[in-house]
């Protein structure tokens, strides 16, 4: 049906203010639990409906202010920018603004077709980008002659598979397209695009934030080897509880996918890291100084308990703080090293700690030849304050020691919590700095999570039976309320 323009410009006018008082009135009961208080059943009609209602009020705005965008006309409250003006009373952002204006001129320009399937709901405004955006590239580069008759032929080649294709699907329809109509420009993407791979990370609070781009092949290489971990963790159940399916429920039941691809995030997260620590492990990625690369954590023994350490990350010229708490779930699993700090006054190439009473054991020996470096340890375990921990392989659990404590124990010791004891860290029920020993009585596997809760968290693992070599001796126990602030 067609209107004459004047009727039509009063009609829509008439049914904007409609929308805006359906809009505040839905807006209103939805606040008020009008959808919890569907039946369940509707609730996908009723998502679906609310989505395509949207779609041509979403594209009627984009013509609309690509048109203001496009004309001189005078703004209101004197504002001379369109977006700083929709920024101000509509509260878009110029992301926004930016792609309200793109969507629209693409819409009000060369592809009416695709203007006129979305308005009438025949298509999402994700498949109307993907053909305005997908052939307006595939025909860039094409001489003037051809570009006008193949971007004709080419939107409505893909308005008829939209139809029938999702958004990613047709996605795929597009650079088939691109490949047919300039199969040079396609090779020369695929260029570009290898040469602007990244990946930027950011401080964001006390973490890191990574961002980045990759081509598909390399994300598909990265994404294929964290579903291998991911996966592997699911079929041998080695995830914790919390993450772990619903007890009896089926893998290939929807709701069970839907339940996984919401951990997915953080599971890949997980995998990635355990990804890199095989790498390093392995000592496949070579060796700097003769030494595998490791990860290196530094604390005055003296202000340990205090201040904690310092997280060393090669990217970064200023070490990043660790807790005390932190700090002790590390060095139950770590290689230290004992580190002289400060030099002795008058005695270049010796040193003794800070505090001590008395200086370095004179040795005959040359300074940190073996003799030197053996009463120099005898002195700092009496008196050594002073000290910097990086690494002391005494102090870490042994080859032989981790996989007695693996035979003895399985699985993470938390109850309930089958991640192996392979994929654990193992925990100095004493802390070593209590004087715990190393000693596979002593020394229980406990995944990466339930780590956190020990020391973070205030988990505490007591003594609860006779004999200490027995599996049962030691157990887990929620934090002491009196002693949490």
């Amino acid at each position: 049906m067609h209107r004459n323009p004047d009727d039509a410009a009063a009609r829509a006018l008439a049914l904007i203010g409609v929308l805006e008082a359906a809009g505040s009135e839905l807006a209103e009961l939805v606040a008020e639990g009008a959808l919890q208080a569907l039946p369940q059943a509707a609730l996908p009609e009723v998502a679906q409906r609310l989505v395509r209602v949207a779609e041509p009020m979403n594209a009627s705005a984009a013509c609309a202010v690509a048109m203001v965008k496009a004309s001189a006309v005078p703004l209101p409250d004197g504002h001379v920018s369109v977006s700083r003006w929709l920024q101000k009373d509509a509260r878009v952002t110029s992301g926004a603004y930016n792609a309200l204006v793109a969507r629209g001129s693409a819409l009000l320009g060369d592809y009416g077709a695709t203007r006129t399937a979305l308005l009438a709901g025949a298509i999402s405004g994700d498949q109307a980008r993907i053909i305005t955006v997908g052939v307006e590239r595939a025909v860039k580069s094409l001489p003037s002659g051809a570009k006008e008759d193949c971007r004709r032929e080419g939107e409505t080649f893909l308005l008829h598979l939209a139809g029938h294709l999702s958004p990613d699907e047709l996605q795929a329809a597009v650079k088939h397209l691109r490949f047919v109509l300039d199969p040079d420009g396609a090779d020369a993407d695929e260029i570009e695009a290898h040469t602007a791979q990244h990946l930027v990370f950011t401080r964001v609070g006390d973490g890191v934030e990574i961002r980045g781009f990759l081509t598909a092949e390399a994300a598909a290489e990265v994404q294929t080897a964290l579903d291998q971990i991911v996966e592997g963790w699911y079929r041998r159940g080695e995830l914790p509880a919390g993450q772990q399916d619903a007890e009896g429920s089926d893998p290939d039941d929807p709701r069970t996918q839907r339940a996984r691809r919401a951990k997915r995030p953080h599971l890949d997260a997980l995998a990635l890291v355990s990804l890199a620590g095989q790498a390093l492990a392995s000592g496949e990625l070579g060796t700097k100084n003769g030494l595998a690369p490791r990860v290196t954590i530094t604390a005055d023994l003296a202000t340990l308990a205090t201040q904690g350490g310092l997280l060393h990350n090669p990217r970064q010229r200023t070490p990043e703080p660790v807790s005390p708490t932190s700090l002790a779930r590390f060095l139950c699993d770590a290689a230290v090293t004992t580190v002289i700090t400060s030099a002795a006054q008058g005695c270049p190439g010796k040193a003794v700690p800070a505090d001590a009473a008395e200086p370095m054991p004179d040795v005959a020996a040359p300074v940190l030849s073996p003799e030197w470096l053996a009463a120099a340890e005898a002195h700092l375990r009496q008196t050594g304050r002073t000290v910097l921990y990086v690494g002391r392989e005494r102090r870490t659990v042994s080859a032989a020691q981790r996989a007695a404590v693996a035979a003895i124990h399985p699985t993470c010791m938390f109850p309930g919590c089958d991640v192996p004891a392979a994929r654990s860290e193992i925990h100095h029920v004493i802390p070593w700095a209590q004087n715990g020993p190393t000693d596979i009585s002593h020394l229980r596997p406990v995944c990466g999570g339930h780590h956190h809760l020990v020391h973070e968290g205030g988990w505490r693992i007591l003594a609860t039976g006779d004999d200490p070599h027995a599996p049962d001796y030691w157990t887990v126990h929620p934090p002491d309320p009196s002693t949490r602030p």
